[in-house]
């Protein structure tokens, strides 16, 4: 008798139902991807867990134990607030000699051309451009040193030279005329304020 030399298999397992020849090589695939899941399952698991243990018994969030401070406010020496009011004063006074050169400039155009001629139509942009830079440049020279009873009168005139350029702009002439006024009216408190009258 003959023996025949076959491939090595399960004792008692030759073939599968597919008729193909069953080795140990298939069975640790499978073995492999089933040792994946089960390890894949049990971090899930463990993951549930800890969220449940942790909803279960919240750590408490740590108290505030840092005091703030505010800063002391500043305090300026009289020189230095005397520095502050002539550095907003002057530039208050070279502003508001600017602006209203120009707006006098514009009048003159408007009465001598017609108030909707292209002369001052120009004429009004430079006064608009002119107003713009000069409250810019104003805004630099206001400082935290200048003394409240001259900064107050110098933002509220700023405030009021915005309103009436805007209303200008709105043909709002009511409006514009009266804000004028007002600004007028803050030209003799910021007068006294800075020692010019």
């Amino acid at each position: 008798m003959l023996l025949r030399m076959c491939p090595r298999r399960w004792p008692g397992v030759t073939r599968s139902r597919y008729l193909r020849v069953m080795t140990m090589r298939g069975r640790w695939r499978r073995r492999t991807g089933m040792t994946a899941a089960t390890a894949a399952f049990a971090v899930a698991l463990g993951a549930v867990v800890t969220s449940g243990l942790a909803l279960a018994h919240p750590i408490e969030p740590a108290r505030h134990t840092v005091n703030v401070v505010p800063p002391a406010p500043l305090t300026y020496s009289s020189s230095d607030t005397q520095a502050a009011k002539v550095a907003a004063c002057t530039a208050w006074d070279r502003a508001a000699r600017v602006i209203t050169s120009a707006g006098k400039q514009r009048a003159s155009i408007a009465a001598t051309t017609g108030r909707s001629s292209g002369e001052t139509y120009e004429a009004r942009t430079v006064e608009k451009r002119t107003m713009t830079s000069q409250v810019a440049f104003l805004r630099t020279h206001i400082g935290s040193a200048t003394p409240s009873e001259v900064r107050a009168p110098i933002i509220a005139w700023i405030g009021i030279q915005i309103d009436s350029m805007h209303e200008v702009n709105m043909r709002n002439w009511n409006a514009a005329n009266h804000a004028i006024t007002q600004g007028n009216d803050l030209v003799d408190v910021i007068d006294a304020k800075c020692g010019f009258s």
